[in-house]
């Protein structure tokens, strides 16, 4: 911890008092940015001195949120930093704005994704499977996993100044979440809304379990081809369709040709279906085709919802147990269900003992054959589809017909709708307000369990009926399908609390009329996640040793990804107020896009483009980014395709850019607008504008040495307090100058409070950067240089150095949500205010910028120049316009930039007093911008080089033509700068900067087209700097 002392006047006497200010390299300022050094021990100081914890405001507002838990299965990749830049912007400015806040931390023990990385990694390095080792040592596995990678990502977190309470951090398994889940299953079991029922799922035979709709990967394929899966090593052929006939009962009937792209599911046909109304079939109507394995009549069957007439040969086959569209044929014509597959993709007892054990992928050749000889299949046509791709394990689903538990959903959706209708829960972007009303209202019974081994575990117990005699299970001698109309299931977190609940629903007293089996299976990992806002808070034990629960709910803002609004947070706002009497967890709902390459790619492992921020921030080479990839758990051919993924995305690496250029690269992204498209050219930009931060702010350092801290007072500190006395003398002490820069000050300082009470950061950030660059230094620092640099201030400059440490001061503070670190840093070499040391010796032992005061327009003087706004803006737009005008022209008239000129301006018109006074003000800033003598004058006669900058004002420019012309005849010095080239350079500069900074640039212009001028841009900026150098 960095111990300083200060001195501090407190109760009238003089004390020196001990307080601990966040870490600075006091010599790292004499050199240029380096964001290592900059970042280094900061993040610790914050955590160490607790302020990430909520801090007590005597009942004021709060501001809590929760951060949506990452996977436990690897590292985070640049989509949760953009997650994270909002969610700590967001907190950060609420903290500044004095308001209690608490953000929570979590990890989501993600059961497939963290399984499928799992048995991955023990097939890469020990050859082995889950099943080779047995469930108890199998999570032992995992759970090592989940503890070094825990680490991994709760470092990256820490790295990119999330400034999260670490103190309340919780897992999605541990001991109380897990109670949550458990609580929350059985309430919503015994309220009527879980149930168990057998039907159609998505299943997975590599995994052997059920597959949300969130892990399906749609692949469209147009025509024929081999298709390689990663989840097995021979190819399949695909987008074909198969015509196979099938021989009618009555031999006076020609045979049916059926169409289809799964040959091997003809072992669960049970039914042919016609359209009634083809004339083709009339004569089929109530007759029987014979099954070409198993020699039984198929039904013909009539259903004008299933065939299309106009499709194929009008003929469908029905295999209920596999196709969805099928069973709900079936369903209407009480079709037998035959399911022909084992849960390993094998084909089961149903298809004939030469096809028993057969992969289902691996069998459909075979049937093919099967097919010829028989005389059975006709042709292969080419035929486009979508196949349904598990995105865990690439391997094909199948639908298949399982029992599950499910989520009655209708009700709890019709109460989410009313909530965001009501406008009780707001939705941002509000184009989103469409979908969920959509999703909702046609939304579907949730399927929640899972057949995995890691996850939380479902407290379900089937109840099997015993033959007291002999011990024998009663329903050993019933069918399946009898065996499920038949079960009993109880619920209970143990054995004696199901044991209770059999008694209460069925009346079963004798435990020796029954035996107890606990489900095996693991609920969905959204049913976990779906109870985060509450479970986090301690649900369903609030209790008053944990308050949060009370204190911290409704959270504020949900904020996370747009592609997940069904998945998770519709399902939050569900469950949480279902069993939180009805409470809502959230009031705003934020959502951010998703994060795609340059070249608009999803991002993928395989495909060698996802980025990780840590490599943004440190650098890394592309040889050390192809090892990572050799060394990952993907296939030789993922790593392959990868490989070549990266030398084409990143030629050279990727650049150091330290955090604080990332986030507020990504902060700069508007929310509302369609998929981003990172291109690591912006972040390298703003690896730039850091540069120019930290070199403007050791101008301004240099004039701040004689300012005494016990007497100062800055600008926008204070907010809630009313202050007696500005800073400065404003009347007196001030230049127009001084005056613009703090009007447009409290300009910035407006449109970024609004932008974060709207939720729309990214306007905040591109106009903190513009006010930066543009107001701050091209203009202010330029023309305040020369009236700081004499030995001797005037009374008019008298407090012109207040003015600058006090706009760097209140820049600061406003960029520091986006720019953590490098904002801490250089705010920690400001002069401070008694009134900032004293809170520090006296409320917080600590001095950071995280926990000053955020400019806002509640401050005392905030329109202190609203008044003057017109007029001052006014002078200041004639003055440039002048500067850019003479500049032009002496491009024009070939004078050369050592050439002394004479500058003669003539004011005309009624406003000559407020011009005069304004270039008198300006007057030595002007002749040092433009190596002139500035005259002011009442009546210019001369003609000649004579240009109008206005209808109330006119220049003449004036120069030595024989020493321009010797200038011009010597030889150039390469290191004299250029002014035709610098005045070429900036404007290219300032237009580019205006349209990339316009929020429609990255909607309207096409992705190319915005990386080539984004590119062309940055290098601008660096041959500006090089020319500057020189």
């Amino acid at each position: 911890m960095n111990k300083l002392l200060f001195l501090s006047k407190k109760s009238s006497s003089n004390l020196y008092r001990f307080y601990s200010r966040a870490p600075i390299n006091e010599s790292s300022i004499k050199s240029s940015f380096d964001p290592k050094t900059v970042e280094e021990n900061k993040y610790k100081y914050w955590q160490d001195n607790g302020l990430f914890k909520p801090k007590s405001n005597n009942g004021g507002k709060k501001f809590s949120m929760v951060l949506p838990p990452p996977n436990v299965t690897g590292s985070l990749h640049i989509g949760h930093s953009l997650t994270t830049t909002i969610q700590d912007s967001l907190i950060r400015y609420n903290r500044m704005m004095g308001k209690e806040v608490l953000w929570i931390p979590g990890l989501d023990h993600s059961g497939i994704a963290t399984q499928v990385a799992v048995e991955k990694q023990l097939q890469v390095k020990q050859g082995k499977t889950r099943f080779d080792l047995g469930r108890e040592k199998f999570l032992e596995q995992v759970f090592q996993w989940t503890d070094q990678y825990s680490q991994n990502i709760n470092n990256q977190l820490k790295i990119t100044g999330s400034s999260l309470d670490w103190s309340r951090s919780v897992f999605t398994l541990d001991e109380q979440r897990n109670d949550a889940v458990q609580t929350a299953f059985i309430k919503m079991f015994e309220m009527g809304l879980i149930y168990r029922s057998t039907r159609l799922v998505n299943w997975c035979a590599y995994l052997q379990s059920v597959i949300s709709d969130i892990e399906i990967d749609h692949q469209v394929i147009e025509k024929p081809t081999m298709l390689k899966l990663k989840s097995r090593k021979k190819s399949i052929e695909v987008g074909v369709i198969h015509n196979i006939a099938y021989l009618m009962e009555d031999p006076m009937l020609a045979p049916l040709i059926v169409s289809t792209t799964r040959p091997e599911t003809i072992f669960g046909d049970t039914a042919l279906a016609i359209h009634p109304l083809d004339e083709r079939y009339k004569d089929y109507h109530g007759k029987f085709a014979i099954h070409p394995f198993n020699n039984e009549r198929v039904p013909i069957v009539l259903d004008d919802i299933l065939v299309n007439r106009e499709m194929g040969t009008g003929v469908v086959k029905i295999t209920p147990a596999h196709d969805f569209n099928d069973y709900q044929c079936a369903q209407r014509h009480s079709l037998p269900i035959v399911n022909i597959l084992n849960s390993n993709g094998t084909l089961n007892e149903n298809s004939t003992p030469e096809f028993e054990g057969v992969d289902r992928l691996d069998a459909r050749s075979m049937v093919i054959e099967k097919l010829k000889e028989m005389g059975l299949y006709k042709e292969k046509l080419s035929h486009a589809q979508t196949l349904s791709i598990c995105s865990r394990s690439g391997d094909l689903l199948e639908p298949v017909l399982k029992p599950q538990w499910y989520v009655k959903c209708k009700d709890m959706a019709n109460k989410s709708i009313e909530f965001v209708e009501s406008g009780e829960i707001k939705i941002i972007p509000e184009s989103f307000r469409t979908d969920w009303s959509r999703w909702l209202t046609n939304i579907q019974d949730w399927c929640i369990s899972r057949q995995l081994w890691w996850g939380n575990p479902i407290p379900a117990y089937k109840v099997i009926m015993i033959n007291k005699l002999t011990g024998e299970d009663l329903d050993i001698y019933l069918t399946e399908t009898e065996r499920l109309k038949q079960e009993k299931w109880v619920v209970g977190k143990n054995e004696k609390e199901a044991r209770d609940n059999v008694f209460k629903n069925y009346g079963i007293s004798d435990e020796n009329e029954y035996r107890l089996e606990k489900d095996q299976d693991v609920l969905d990992t959204w049913f976990s996640s779906g109870l985060f806002p509450i479970s986090s808070m301690g649900w369903p034990n609030q209790t008053k040793s944990n308050p949060d629960f009370s204190r911290f709910l409704p959270l504020d803002v949900m904020e996370t990804g747009s592609d997940i609004l069904f998945f998770w947070v519709a399902r939050m706002v569900m469950m949480c107020s279902t069993l939180n009497n009805g409470e809502i967890p959230f009031k705003t709902i934020l959502l951010h896009p998703m994060i795609r390459d340059s070249q608009g790619r999803k991002m993928s492992k395989s495909l060698g483009n996802v980025i990780d921020p840590l490599h943004v921030i440190n650098g890394i080479s592309l040889q050390d980014l192809k090892e990572n990839v050799s060394q990952s758990n993907l296939s030789q051919q993922e790593k392959t395709t990868a490989t070549k993924g990266l030398e084409k995305e990143f030629p050279q690496g990727i650049p150091q850019c330290g955090t604080d250029s990332l986030r507020f690269s990504l902060a700069q992204y508007p929310i509302s607008g369609k998929d981003i498209n990172l291109d690591i050219s912006k972040i390298i930009g703003n690896r730039l504008f850091c540069n120019k931060l930290w070199n403007a702010s050791k101008f301004v350092f240099n004039y701040l040495n004689n300012l005494n801290n016990s007497s100062i007072k800055l600008y926008y500190n204070n907010n809630n307090e009313d202050v007696d006395q500005l800073p400065f003398n404003y009347l007196e002490s001030t230049t127009l100058i001084d005056k613009w820069i703090l009007l447009k000050l409290s300009k910035l300082v407006e449109v970024v409070n609004e932008s974060y009470e709207s939720n729309n950061l990214s306007i905040a950030a591109q106009s903190l950067y513009s006010f930066f660059q543009y107001d701050f230094c091209d203009v202010y620092i330029e023309c305040i240089k020369a009236d700081l640099s004499k030995p001797i201030l005037s009374k008019q400059n008298e407090h012109s150095s207040l003015v600058l440490a006090s706009v760097l001061d209140s820049y600061l503070r406003l960029l520091h949500p986006f720019m953590p670190f490098i904002t801490e840093d250089l705010w920690q070499r400001l002069p401070k205010s008694k009134k900032q040391l004293d809170i520090a010796n006296s409320e917080n032992d600590s001095l950071s910028i995280m926990i000053s005061d955020y400019p806002n327009p509640f401050y005392k003087y905030h329109q202190l120049l609203k008044s003057q706004e017109i007029e001052i803006e006014k002078q200041i737009t004639l003055f440039q316009d002048t500067i850019k005008l003479i500049r032009s022209q002496k491009v024009s008239l070939g004078i050369h930039e050592k050439t002394k000129l004479i500058i003669k301006l003539q004011i005309i018109g009624n406003d000559q007093i407020s011009i005069k006074s304004s270039f008198n003000q300006l007057k030595e800033s002007f002749e040092k911008l433009l190596n002139a003598q500035l005259l002011i004058i009442d009546d210019n006669n001369n003609e000649i080089n004579k240009f109008t900058v206005s209808k109330e004002l006119q220049v003449s420019i004036e120069f030595d033509k024989e020493i321009n012309n010797q200038l011009n005849q010597k030889p150039i010095n390469p290191n004299q700068s250029n002014d035709k080239k610098i005045l070429k350079l900036e404007n290219t500069i300032k237009q580019l900067q205006d349209e990339i900074d316009n929020p429609d640039f990255k909607q309207r212009v096409p992705e190319k087209v915005q990386k080539s001028k984004i590119d062309k841009l940055n290098q601008y900026k660096i041959e500006l700097k090089e020319i500057y150098k020189k």
